[in-house]
């Protein structure tokens, strides 16, 4: 998105409150400067000399999930989501973030090993079918997400390996303004994926698959080799789907719902590959929430709000699993280790029982 094209969509922006009602953050905060338009009217004014770039107006831009969905509510479908992120961009060029944000950059670019060590499969193997890639949350705080997923495809029969050294896939990076790191941070990981030459590139993490399949699509229109890549939920329902996993039974399991993360759904416009195996696995549809699909509700955790601002994701997660409560779901069903990290920690503060899973996790039930 082009600057001319940022400036425009502000100055339309913040004449307009129609959008408001779609502000993860601004519902929990009820603050005007947390709406769309309240972001177009700070820049606007930044533009025009009559502001400057106060700690306070950079703990706005800071507390944006970047969820999408303002633009997706949008008649007009203006890229607030997108003039966020620039934002951030001239915030970290102008050594201006605030120090919890650039910990966390610090932090994802010193680069972390696996942290567990697959029972079936080898580290860094040459020419595997599947090389999977956990991504930086998963690998910190999921060991049971992992720990299924190597269930799994070792009960598929799969070739697959893993990194030893897996490092960033640029996500984070980008989406706090990161730009020149997060570019870098994916040049080193196409590097290591093109020596290990797996004919596909799997994760589970919905704001990997959605950076790994951004970039290797505008890679392949500058003329680089093309890459293969899935999410979990649907390479998962493939091999449901041509039998070379089987369940032996049904997930005991009473009213499930679906919760859409934002990357894989809005942003990725994966939708079905979930629900459809959900079915497969409970022999019955997910409980739709209210707010679903492409309109659902982000859970908090996006544009690393988990690292940068916990506090502020147990409010928005606690206002969507109000829509579990309506719904009288028992069992919440994800496809994003944030958004499972984002429901967990809001939990207590809703004083209700919700097991949460993440698909993978659903898997290891049937087989």
């Amino acid at each position: 998105m082009g600057i001319k094209d940022i400036r425009e969509t502000t100055e339309s922006c913040k004449h307009c409150f129609m959008c408001r009602h779609a502000c993860p953050t601004f519902l929990a905060t009820k603050l005007d400067s947390h709406t769309p338009r309240g972001y177009a009217l700070l820049l606007s004014e930044i533009d025009h000399g009559l502001q400057s770039w106060t700690p306070s107006i950079i703990e706005r831009f800071y507390q944006c999930s970047q969820c999408g969905l303002c633009r997706e509510d949008c008649a007009y479908h203006w890229a607030e989501d997108e003039v966020v992120r620039n934002a951030r961009e001239e915030i970290v060029a102008g050594n201006l973030a605030p120090e919890r944000v650039c910990q966390t950059a610090s932090s994802l670019l010193a680069g972390h090993s696996p942290g567990w060590t697959p029972s079936s499969a080898a580290f860094d193997k040459k020419g595997a079918e599947v090389l999977y890639f956990a991504g930086c949350s998963t690998r910190q705080n999921h060991p049971e997400i992992l720990q299924a997923l190597d269930r799994i495809l070792g009960a598929a029969g799969v070739d697959w390996t893993v990194m030893r050294e897996e490092g960033c896939c640029g996500a984070p990076l980008f989406e706090m303004g990161y730009t020149q790191e997060a570019e870098e941070a994916w040049r080193l990981l196409l590097e290591k994926v093109g020596e290990l030459r797996p004919k596909l590139l799997l994760t589970g993490c919905a704001h990997c698959y959605r950076m790994l399949s951004e970039r290797s699509a505008h890679g392949q229109a500058a003329g680089a080799p093309s890459l293969s890549i899935m999410h979990t939920s649907q390479y998962i329902q493939r091999r449901f789907s041509n039998g070379s996993l089987k369940p032996k039974k049904r997930a005991k399991l009473s009213k499930v719902s679906y919760h859409d993360p934002c990357q894989l759904g809005r942003k990725m416009r994966e939708f079905d590959a979930p629900r459809a195996l959900i079915q497969t696995l409970t022999g019955s549809a997910p409980l739709e929430l209210f707010h679903h699909r492409e309109k659902a509700e982000c859970c908090g955790s996006g544009s690393c709000l988990h690292l940068t601002d916990p506090q502020l994701v147990k409010r928005i997660a606690g206002r969507r699993l109000e829509g579990l409560r309506e719904a009288d779901s028992h069992v919440l069903i994800t496809a994003c280790q944030n958004c499972k990290t984002a429901f967990e920690s809001a939990m207590p503060l809703e004083g209700f029982g919700l097991q949460v899973l993440d698909l993978a996790e659903l898997v290891i039930m049937v087989l």
